[in-house]
């Protein structure tokens, strides 16, 4: 699971900040496309565009936390994009992260959502504010005169777009679990309060399950009492917060990163703790597939070594008999198996 995390396209540095899109979002946008509605709903060009609105929401939010890491000073923190936001894994290390700079994202996609919905307002048309968006074109706000959605492609569509998913994007970062804002806020928050990284280790995966158990509870309910197929999103969304927080436990079992602080020491009582420990390195368990794999060539590796030593117990016997009776008394196929093992031998030697 844990290789997963790593597809993704490498988009170069941009404003000092390494930008990379996660394979997950990429699918997103191709199967949006691929499976949008064609009856009763958005066909491919508005579903096109409103993606790309999606994207540029996306890019909106992340430049939230670089603007808030400048305005504080901050390294600028490199960026992996999926499709809620920046992909963040856990890990079992002392998070030491800016709580304003990880609220920038929150601010920009709030700010944007109620920019919107008063601009509408003024148009006489309604922001959408369901999170599981409307019945037939899930962002479009709903005018207000005639009671209608608005048109397709129309300036007012565009920005009931726009502010519907900055105000859904601003709800799932709200969520205190990793990856999303909200729980980086609070493991932050935990963190630099000082109780300890059993502390900090405990609260996270906690809020976890917690959230995860929530999304899942909602997502099962919505899809057997009222059969939409959104719950599905939900129910998904559940189970990957869920495999986070088991990854993190995962790696806090073996032992992948430092036990303690920075290199391994804890340094919250000062320098005492060089004089007691040492940086505890453990090895980082192999994934079930490359274990896999490296038991599959341990055992290749076992039956040629067996397959060798059994050639070369039948060629002394070969040599053997050609001492004592010559080499007119080998058979056809002792002599094929002759030529054939020593040239093998041959060229083993010559490499």
């Amino acid at each position: 699971m844990s290789d997963f995390f790593s597809w993704s396209l490498d988009l170069g540095r941009w404003a000092g900040s390494r930008v990379r899109i996660h394979v997950s979002l990429l699918l997103t946008l191709v199967l949006t496309l691929i499976f949008s509605p064609r009856e009763g709903g958005p066909h491919f060009l508005p579903t096109l565009m409103w993606l790309c609105v999606y994207v540029f929401v996306l890019i909106l939010h992340e430049g939230g936390h670089l603007l808030a890491a400048w305005w504080q000073d901050s390294e600028p923190e490199d960026v992996y994009l999926w499709p809620l936001g920046n992909l963040i894994l856990p890990t079992n290390r002392r998070v030491n992260e800016n709580p304003i700079v990880l609220a920038g994202g929150l601010v920009v996609s709030g700010v944007c959502a109620i920019g919107s919905a008063i601009i509408l307002a003024f148009f006489r048309a309604r922001m959408q504010l369901n999170p599981f968006g409307g019945d037939i074109d899930s962002g479009a706000p709903m005018l207000i005169d005639s009671n209608g959605l608005a048109s397709p492609l129309t300036p007012l569509w565009y920005l009931g777009w726009f502010g519907w998913l900055n105000w859904l994007l601003f709800l799932i970062n709200m969520l205190p679990a990793l990856p999303f804002d909200m729980g980086r806020i609070l493991r932050a928050t935990v963190s630099r309060t000082g109780f300890g990284l059993k502390t900090d280790a405990m609260i996270g995966p906690w809020a976890g399950h917690t959230v995860a158990a929530f999304l899942g509870v909602i997502g099962v309910l919505r899809l057997l009492l009222y059969q939409r197929i959104d719950a599905i999103s939900v129910i998904v969304l559940a189970v990957f917060i869920e495999v986070l927080v088991r990854l993190e436990a995962r790696m806090m079992e073996d032992g992948s990163f430092y036990d303690d602080g920075v290199f391994g020491y804890d340094f919250s009582e000062g320098y005492t703790s060089l004089e007691s420990s040492a940086a505890k390195v453990r090895p980082r368990r192999e994934s079930v597939l490359k274990r896999w794999r490296r038991r599959r060539s341990d055992q290749r590796k076992q039956r040629k070594e067996a397959q060798f030593a059994a050639e070369e117990r039948r060629l002394d016997e070969i040599l053997d008999k050609i001492h004592h009776h010559g080499k007119s008394s080998l058979s056809d196929e002792e002599q094929r198996f002759l030529v054939r093992v020593s040239s093998r031998i041959r060229k083993r030697s010559q490499t």
